[in-house]
């Protein structure tokens, strides 16, 4: 299982719905995981770019509409094969830039357009759910 979980997403969620969310999620991972969520400024896709560039490696992966859709039980093995690190990137309102599209694997929730800090809450709660699927906890039915 993955010992290590870094979310990198632009800007600061602002809602304190989402914030509780978040936390929530986050404490229930401490278990399973160590999770690192990092914000980054919202400074413009290629600012931006250079930002994301010191987290890309094998693992990394960005949240876009056009990426891989995966089912509960597939996020679940997908989280399960890898075994140290993964990093997820949420880019701004505006996107990813091209450059780290060319350099990062892409997943999707839908094909519908959610706000990034809406997908941070959705992204760190599938976290959760694919671990208690893997655990064969009660917690997905």
């Amino acid at each position: 299982m993955v010992a290590r979980i870094r979310i990198v997403a632009v800007g600061k969620v602002k809602e304190s719905y989402l914030l509780e969310g978040v936390g929530e999620y986050a404490k229930r991972l401490g278990p399973f995981c160590k999770l690192e969520l990092i914000e980054i400024k919202d400074m413009g896709l290629e600012k931006e770019a250079k930002a994301f560039e010191r987290y890309l490696g094998a693992g990394t992966y960005m949240l876009d509409v056009g990426g891989r859709e995966f089912s509960s039980e597939e996020f679940a093995k997908f989280i399960k094969k890898h075994d140290r690190e993964l990093t997820f990137i949420i880019g701004s309102a505006e996107g990813i830039d091209e450059s780290i599209k060319k350099r990062a694997s892409a997943i999707s929730f839908s094909k519908m357009t959610f706000t990034h800090d809406m997908c941070r809450l959705f992204l760190i709660e599938q976290i959760y759910r694919a671990h208690m699927i893997n655990a064969n906890r009660q917690y997905h039915r």
